[in-house]
């Protein structure tokens, strides 16, 4: 099983920043290699809520099914993996950070299969470089957003 977080701050307050990355169906805006999620289910977010998740990972396309396992608007939240070619738990946490909020995103699991753990072994320097330039992409997202923000 391979783990992994990065941190970032961004220059918003929490809940702003929490309503971009507290909804899977916003990971297309600002993560690089989702294609496409959508929620299969109706209703607010909560514990228990399922939706599904293409990335694009070595010239190929990955759908997962998963579920939220945590929710606590504007703090953390963190989904887990039901179907799919990987076991994965992921989260987010949002904390006030001076001016604005300190966001650390993380994972920890791996693909499934034979080749699963040597699969996982060498995605995770990558996966790690994903991560950060995912969270420098949020921040220029969020502070590009408004007058006088990164562009």
């Amino acid at each position: 099983m391979a783990r992994g977080e990065a941190s970032i701050h961004v220059e918003r307050q929490p809940a702003e920043v929490f309503a971009l990355v507290g909804d899977a169906a916003n990971n297309p805006q600002w993560r690089k290699n989702v294609a496409r999620t959508k929620w299969l289910d109706d209703g607010p977010m909560r514990v228990g809520r399922r939706g599904s998740q293409t990335a694009r990972l070595w010239a190929r396309e990955w759908t997962v099914e998963a579920e939220v396992v945590e929710w606590d608007p504007p703090r953390a939240v963190g989904w887990r993996t039901v179907q799919g070619p990987v076991t994965v738990r992921s989260w987010f946490r949002v904390v006030p950070d001076r001016t604005g909020s300190l966001v650390s995103g993380g994972a920890e699991g791996g693909f499934r299969g034979v080749l699963g753990p040597l699969l996982t072994r060498l995605d995770v320097p990558a996966m790690v470089r994903q991560a950060n330039a995912d969270l420098r992409a949020l921040r220029d997202h969020l502070e590009g957003s408004r007058a006088g923000g990164r562009t």
